[in-house]
């Protein structure tokens, strides 16, 4: 299947189709080639019928994914054919798009295409959960699902911040000897690790049960964060937990964060995110990569944990 294609929502799955051309740039329009896009856990959620927003059934899927600039309309001075960049908006599981100048970030150079996929979303979410938390220098943190990507960069940010943060699985890892494994006991072990520190703040990517016992480890009107819903359960939670010591739950997700910053807010987001990576990058571990032909697999083995982000490749035939 030649010319423009992309990876749309089926039943059970998705289907690749082709695509009309988007033609070429106007305005402050940017044609993009796009070149790799990697299966994000919002992408598996958004096929299941269980993310937070509707999917368009007419439109590719693909929360991020980086690109090569093929053409730039005649109002667009500052990207060249050839830089990277990566749309802000989803819709990047597909051969070619045509996006407005000011919904692209473009990546600094050097940055190879496989490691830059993977930045739209997980460092910009770990700088927002982290404001959000209200965290500052010497405050404790705690986060659940500490060997995912986000917390991989919760970690790194937390660090050059001075917060002390306190990791927590939902079974032992081997990456993590220091996590405390989710149960019963979680709020001794906390208290134990935090030496009396009152806990203010816990990002919670697991919900379930799981809010419940990261709820019961912090201190009176202290805040529960939930960005995700890795258990599949609703929310558990006594109502006294909110009555009697005042927790506050509060939901979080990327894109309504983005949209209260603004386009410029979003813009300086990226330039900080640009300026940390210079100094370094936590493990961006790389999974298989496959053409879109193999999308079945491809999702499989992203439902499987395949040992690293499973990315597709959208310049294979």
């Amino acid at each position: 299947m030649g010319g423009v294609r992309g990876l749309l929502p089926a039943a059970g799955g998705v289907r690749l189709a082709a695509l009309p051309d988007p033609g070429v740039p106007i305005g402050a329009q940017v044609r993009v080639r796009m070149l790799r896009a990697p299966v994000n856990p919002a992408d598996l959620l958004s096929l299941e019928g269980r993310y937070a927003f509707p999917v368009d059934a007419c439109a590719p899927l693909g929360a991020e994914g980086v690109g090569a600039v093929e053409a730039v309309g005649p109002r667009v001075r500052d990207l060249k054919p050839g830089a990277l960049v990566l749309p802000l908006d989803r819709g990047n599981w597909c051969t070619h798009r045509l996006v407005e100048r000011s919904a692209l970030i473009a990546v600094p150079p050097g940055m190879e295409p496989a490691t830059a996929a993977m930045m739209r979303i997980n460092p910009a979410t770990a700088q927002l959960l982290l404001n959000a938390s209200g965290a500052s220098r010497g405050e404790v943190l705690l986060q659940n699902a500490a060997g995912s990507a986000v917390a991989r960069w919760v970690r790194l940010l937390a660090e050059r911040r001075g917060v002390e943060l306190i990791d927590i699985v939902r079974r032992p890892d081997p990456a993590l000897p220091r996590a405390l494994v989710d149960g019963p006991e979680l709020p001794s072990a906390v208290a134990a690790l935090a030496r009396d520190r009152p806990v203010r703040a816990a990002l919670d990517c697991v919900a379930g049960g799981a809010t419940a016992r990261l709820a019961a480890c912090l201190a009176a009107e202290g805040r529960v964060i939930v960005f995700g819903h890795l258990s599949g359960e609703p929310i558990a939670i006594a109502s006294q937990a909110l009555t009697g010591r005042q927790i506050t739950l509060r939901g979080f997700s990327l894109r309504p964060a983005e949209a209260a910053l603004g386009q410029e807010g979003v813009h300086r987001l990226f330039d900080g995110i640009w300026r940390l990576a210079e100094e370094g990058l936590p493990p961006l571990p790389v999974g298989p990569v496959l053409p879109m032909t193999e999308a079945a697999h491809a999702l499989a083995l992203a439902r499987q944990g395949a040992g690293g982000r499973v990315q597709f490749d959208l310049s294979a035939e």
